[in-house]
């Protein structure tokens, strides 16, 4: 007798031909996932390699700046400060929208003081604004819980992408920035708009604004410049925090660009915590302390003994992590500031070995200096048994920040860095 197959030769033909087609898909997906992260690590090495030199030109500017200059020597030195700055932007853009594209992109959430983001950001905007000869304000409505949860260093890079591009398409008139909220249990929806007086755009030009490398057309690249990654970056940032970002614009009148984010109420403790992304003054001590600094690259080491310096903090300097961890067991310090990318002995392993040494020295606070900017950095520093991290280039305010934490000392005279 004979049987009837179960599947017949066309259709097991067929499975055979979608199982084809699935594992060509299953191998394709992984090598777009593998060359992905090969392009995001091959960013992350580029960014180290080059926030080495441009950091010495910032802070290099910086500390010019301290110095006694006529009018056109200050002239030279700010407008070298600011254009680094401007590359380092130009740098972080390229490394935020490589991350979100790989998929490794993630927020930092924190207690912060709302009124001090706020402000942090209004004084921005007015010095930038007077540079063009333009108004500016910062309209909050009433009611603000004083503190949120979140991540406001995110927060601000948004803020101050839109507020760029309002100056930046602005010739008369003003930028004003307006921030609101709805409550919703437990959980706050911020929104906020930037609103100018500027070229406007058209429907077609909203439409593609928020594609990667757009500008709203070529002849608006070609007059303003810029990549086009700021607005695309600015809108995946606020929909990872749960929020969305648009525009409403009319030709020859100016645009109203809008975000929303969700946000949880702090307690009051956290009024204390700062919103700035990179505060724009420091204080310069006296601090009582001594640091040790662990860096392989001379110029940073310049620098950073220059800022001590400043701070009246006493320092020496290892070029390497197992140089450090003999002079740990040798002398008392009170906080290493840690490079990461060293030969002989790079800071993780320097700063486990640090760890697993008997009495003062296994608790001595132990902070990492980096320009490496991937998902995961952060973790691997703090497990190696770091108590914190300034990324790469660092500023004095960075660093007096830092030092004011672990030596229990608190900034009284602010000094302008421009």
């Amino acid at each position: 007798m004979t049987q009837t197959p179960l599947v017949s030769h066309d259709a097991a033909a067929t499975l055979n031909e979608l199982e084809q087609v699935l594992n060509a898909e299953r191998a394709g997906r992984a090598r777009a996932e593998a060359e992905s992260l090969a392009k995001s690590e091959l960013l992350a090495t580029v960014s180290h390699e080059v926030r080495t030199p441009l950091g010495a030109i910032i802070s290099m500017a910086e500390l010019l700046l301290g110095t006694s200059l006529d009018d056109r020597q200050r002239h030279y030195a700010q407008t070298l400060q600011r254009s680094g700055r401007g590359l380092v932007t130009l740098l972080n853009d390229i490394l935020d929208y490589s991350k979100l594209e790989a998929g490794r992109f993630e927020l930092e959430p924190v207690p912060f003081g709302f009124a001090d983001l706020m402000r942090s950001i209004g004084e921005g905007l007015e010095a930038r604004a007077d540079d063009k000869g333009l108004a500016s304000s910062i309209d909050i409505a009433e009611g603000f819980p004083p503190a949120f949860i979140g991540d406001p260093v995110r927060i601000a890079q948004v803020l101050n992408n839109l507020s760029d591009n309002a100056l930046k398409f602005t010739e008369q008139g003003s930028v004003r920035i307006r921030a609101g909220y709805g409550r919703n249990g437990d959980e706050f929806v911020l929104r906020f708009e930037v609103c100018d007086t500027g070229v406007g755009m058209s429907e077609e030009q909203i439409a593609q604004l928020f594609e990667p490398y757009a500008q709203g057309g070529s002849s608006i690249a070609v007059r303003y410049g810029g990549t086009g990654l700021g607005l695309s970056i600015a809108r995946q940032l606020t929909q990872l925090m749960g929020g969305d970002l648009g525009c409403e614009s009319t030709p020859g009148q100016g645009s109203m660009f809008w975000f929303t984010i969700r946000v949880r109420e702090a307690g009051k403790a956290a009024q204390d915590q700062k919103g700035e992304a990179h505060p724009a003054s420091a204080a310069t001590g006296p601090l009582c302390g001594h640091v040790l600094i662990v860096e392989d690259n001379d110029v940073n080491q310049m620098l950073i003994a220059a800022y001590l310096d400043q701070f009246g903090v006493s320092h020496e300097t290892a070029v390497n992590g197992r140089e450090a961890l003999q002079m740990m067991q040798q002398r008392r310090f009170d906080v290493v500031l840690m490079d990461i990318m060293m030969p002989v002995m790079d800071g993780i392993e320097a700063t486990r070995q640090i760890r697993a040494l008997e009495g003062r020295a296994a608790r001595v606070p132990i902070i990492a200096l980096t320009a490496n900017a991937m998902k995961g950095d952060r973790e691997s520093y703090l497990a190696a048994g770091m108590d914190g991290y300034l990324s790469k280039p660092v500023s004095a305010a960075d660093i007096f920040t830092a030092l004011c934490q672990h030596l229990g000392s608190e900034p009284q005279t602010a000094v302008s860095n421009a």
